[in-house]
Order: structure tokens, then sequence, then C-alpha cells
């Protein structure tokens, strides 16, 4: 027994494989591709399969399954401690944190010889150096290894050096994820979706298991307007991988890009949870709740942010937005607007913002400067879709509807946001389709039923086109149940709409001002009554209530000029 441990400590790097292949061979496997780990041994020369190959096979695949079979065959053979087992060990380790950092597994210390040709590499590929393969390496991990070193690189010139090797790694072995996975990302940063695409999807292909890959599909999916391709595909993955934190991000990243906002808020709210201080996803959060109206909310969450960072331009801007919308304060908003534009002059969301502020302001030479601000955005052929967004609602302010569809039929052509279908919904009406109008409201909130504004449009649709049963059913439902208080107000006003006698509507917008004063089509609604009614006094009151939130509507037009004496 002496003489066979000394034999094997003095041949075990070299002999293991051929020693283990004879002793288990019953445990073994067919290779996948052999680039041998000896390079000291000719890699044309034939070789049984071993315990070695199988490992090295399991490692080359590339997949968290294959990588953490390896590791348990090198823990439960009794062969991590010896030389081969230490290099095996140490890259199946390093792809598996590198690769899929977001999988919880438990891990062995690791200590690569120093003799080992990957020993440089994987402790250069550390600290983000990469390491070429030489140009007769005929090995695998050599070509594959140095990419660790680029994983989270943009710069396409340092991309660019690793494809020749990625190449050859791929040309070795077919059935390995990890070049194609690794060639998409290089095709990828360097703006070569469509090809980056069909690499990703040969990684997914030979195994769902290679969840990166289904990440980045996903991703290119997202930015190529395949919004619910890529929501499908997260979900599935999500479904597999419940506790991968990149998968819940990827997917409440996608929500929030898509103005999907009833579901961006709690995926948002639970990757919080779990790193408070995550900046961006901290923005998009305060971002998704600014965008409901939850601005009590939204603001010790700016508070938040504030404290980690108070010059950055977003956070000024949701500063801005809660100023304006929230506490209705236009001038303090306007101030941090200003504030991001000595930053930024261009700042495209400042810009867009404070040219609607002025154009909704009560005072002339503010209007004139904000329509003079979109008339300039307008000049440009190819303008912005928060360009395009603003002359939709400026115009339709001024019930220009015509007008307002030509912009946003620009805007249904590039996006179809839920922004831009609620606009179309009312656009439609107010051109007076309210058949189309529904086809519009009802595409909205089959695209996210979980979205009260989007069940409102809905339900105000069913009204405009007569279909009162239906719209009935919703606002009963949405009235016992709705606490918001400016989304209650709308309901309120929807059903006096329905109603016939006049002393009942009345009660119905009495109900929707006691929730939201601020209601403007309950305002009109009232003025109108109590013109009709010839008094003089609670129709003026009205009017002055309105003209306030809408000085240039034309509705009220006639009405300022008919109480002009009343007015002044």
């Amino acid at each position: 027994m002496n003489c066979w441990n000394r034999l094997w400590g003095v041949y075990q790097f070299f002999w293991i494989p051929v020693l283990l292949g004879v002793l288990l061979s019953c445990a073994s496997t067919n290779r996948i591709t052999e680039t041998p780990i000896d390079r000291g041994i000719a890699s044309g020369e034939p070789k049984n399969a071993s315990l070695a190959d199988e490992i090295r096979a399991l490692i080359e695949t590339g997949t968290p399954p294959s990588l953490l079979r390896a590791l348990d065959l090198l823990r439960n053979r009794d062969v991590a401690d010896t030389e081969l087992g230490r290099t095996l060990s140490a890259i199946a380790v390093s792809l598996f944190k590198s690769v899929y950092p977001a999988l919880v597994a438990e891990m062995p210390q690791t200590d690569i010889p120093v003799s080992s040709p990957y020993a440089k590499i994987l402790k250069d590929a550390e600290k983000g150096i990469y390491t070429p393969a030489p140009s007769s390496s005929q090995d695998f991990f050599e070509m594959l290894l140095p990419f660790i070193a680029l994983l989270n690189e943009r710069r396409s010139e340092r991309l660019a050096v690793a494809s020749p090797d990625i190449d050859r790694a791929m040309a070795l072995n077919g059935k390995s994820v990890l070049p194609y996975y690794f060639k998409g990302i290089i095709l990828e940063r360097t703006g070569q979706k469509d090809q980056a695409l069909a690499l990703y999807v040969n990684a997914y292909q030979l195994s769902i298991e290679c969840y990166p890959a289904g990440l980045a599909i996903a991703r290119i999916y997202a930015s190529t307007g395949k919004q619910d391709s890529a929501v499908s595909l997260l979900t599935d993955l999500i479904s597999r991988y419940p506790e991968n934190w990149s998968i819940k991000r990827e997917l409440a990243v996608l929500y929030y890009q898509t103005g999907n906002w009833s579901r961006a808020e709690p995926a948002l709210a639970e990757l919080l949870q779990r790193d408070p201080k995550d900046r961006e996803l901290l923005l998009m959060r305060i971002s998704v709740l600014v965008e409901q109206g939850k601005y009590i909310q939204a603001a010790p969450l700016l508070d938040a942010y504030g404290s980690l960072d108070n010059t950055n331009t977003t956070y000024l801007y949701l500063r801005a937005r809660l100023q304006a919308e929230g506490y209705r304060n236009r001038d303090a908003a306007l101030t941090f607007l200003r504030s991001i534009l000595r930053i930024n002059p261009s700042d495209p969301l400042a810009n867009t913002y404070m040219a609607k502020l002025l154009i909704e302001s009560d005072r002339e030479s503010d209007r004139q400067e904000g329509e003079a601000m979109l008339d300039m955005m307008l000049k440009d052929a190819n303008s912005p879709n928060n360009v395009l967004e603003l002359a939709v609602l400026v115009s339709m302010r001024r019930q220009n509807w015509f007008q307002a569809q030509q912009y946003n039929s620009k805007l249904l052509e590039s996006r179809r946001s839920g922004t831009d279908l609620s606009n179309e919904v009312l656009i439609q009406q107010g051109l007076k389709k309210f058949d189309q109008a529904l086809l519009f409201a009802k595409e909205l909130y089959e695209k996210d039923p979980l979205n009260e504004q989007n069940a409102y449009m809905y339900a105000l649709s069913l009204v405009s086109a007569d279909k009162r049963e239906e719209a009935r059913l919703i606002i009963d439902a949405k009235l016992s149940t709705v606490t918001q208080a400016t989304l209650k107000s709308k309901y309120f006003y929807l059903r006096s709409r329905m109603r016939t006698d006049e002393e009942t509507v009345l009660n119905d917008l009495r109900s929707s001002l006691f929730e939201d004063p601020r209601n403007l089509d309950a305002l009109i609604a009232m003025l109108e009554i109590y013109h009709r009614r010839k008094d003089e006094r609670r129709a003026v009151y009205y009017l002055k209530q309105a003209l306030s939130l809408s000085p240039d509507n034309p509705i009220l037009q006639p009405y300022k000029k008919e109480y002009a004496n009343q007015l002044n």
C-alpha cells in the first residue's frame, strides 16, 4: 500500500485520468470534445474515457447543473485535492460565479496549483486582464476562460480582441453553451443585435439552463419592439428560477420601460427590499409612483434618493413633477427644471416638461414662452417621442382633435404605449368616433387589466358608446372598491353622465368634486347646468374654477365672453 501511495504521489497529475478510467469506468461518459488539460500529452493521442474526461466534459458544457455535477464528482470521488482536481475545481467555480452570479450554490474553496497553465489566466481575468490563447493552442479552456475578464466590458475594441478565440472554442466544442453566449455578448455590445440574437438562441436551445442567454434574448426582443415576447420569455424564466434576482430585475425594468406601472411597482418594491440603495431601481420606482399619481408615497423615496445624490437630473426632474402635480406648485417645479437646464441645456425631459408647465400656466406670458419652446422642438422632422407626446396633449387641450391624431398616430406606430392608447381613446371621442374609441380602450384594458387608469378609460368609452349596462357594472364596482380620490372622482363623473334626472346628476357631480375639486370635466358639467338654469352666481363660480385649470379650453371661451363683466 505504501508503494502504491508513493507511485500515486509521483504520477498523479499525468496518470490520474488513466488510473481513474480503469478503476471507475462504470461512472464515465462519452466525451464532448477532447482538449487535454495536461498539455504534455499530444492532443491527437487516443485516450480512454475516464472520470477526468467526464468532469471536464461537464465543465465544458457550461450550464449550472453540469458545473455543479462536475464539482460534486470532484468532491465525492476524493479527487478534489489532487493537482488535476484543484485545477478543475477552480475552473468550474470561476465559470459558475462569473456566468451565473445570481444563482446561490455552495461552492468549495479553490486553490489552483501555481504550475497550472490556467492559474495566470484566471488571476488576470479577476483583474480584468484578457489573456489571448496561443495561436497554436488546441485547448478549449485556454480560449474560453480569458473572456471572464470581459463579461462586463463595454468597449468594442477590447471585445473584438476576444472574438477569434471564442470562434475557435466554438469550433472545438459545439455542444457547449459558453462560446455561443460569449460571442453573443461581443456582437450585442458592438451593435450587431441580429447576429447576437442568433447566437443567444443557439445557447438557449442547447440548454434552457443557460438563463443569461434567455435574459439576453428577452433584452433584444424588448429593444426591437417585441415586448410581449420578452415578457413571456422572462415570465417562463422566473417560473423556473423564482429566486433569481437578475431575472426579476430584468422583468421589473421591462415592465417599467413599457409603462406597465401596475406590475412594475410591486416588482421594483421587491427588488428594493433586497437592496434599498440601488439608485437605478429607486429612481424607477419613484417614477412609477409619480406616473400613478401616488405622490405621498413618492415623496419620502425622493428624499431618500436625495440623501444619496441630489444632483442627478432624473431626480431633479421627478422633484419638479412632484411639485407641479402633487403640490400644485408650478413655480417650484420650474425652479427644479431650470436647475436641470443649467447642467444640460438640451435635456429633453426638462425642456418638454417645462414647455408643458408654461403652456398650462394662467399667465399669458408663460403660455407664449411654452408654445414657442414647443414650436421650436417640433421643427425637428424627427421629433422625439416626448415632444410628440406634449404636442398631442396641447392639441387635445385646444380640442384640435385632427392635429392631435396626426401627432399621436406617429407615437402609435413607433411604440404604442399605454399613454398613446389612452390619448387615442380621448382623440377618437373628440372626433365623435365612439366605436373606434371603444376598440382602442379595449386594447388598452386587455394590455394591462390591473391598471386602474386603463379600467377607467374602458368604462368611459362604454359610456360614450352608449353601452350603459356594461359601463354601470364597472362603475358601480369601482365606486365601492377604489380608494384613490382622483380616480373615484372620475367614476362619480361618469355615473353622472348616465343619469337622466338633473338633481341626481348634480349629486354625482358634487360627490365628484368632493373627491377632487380639480376635476375639470365635473366643473364644466356644473357650469353648464347652472348656466341652463340661469343661476349666474353659481355658473360664474364654476367657470372661475375651470378657467384656473384650463384657461384656453375652447368649451370655456363662450362662457368667458358671456360672463366677462362678472369675471372682472
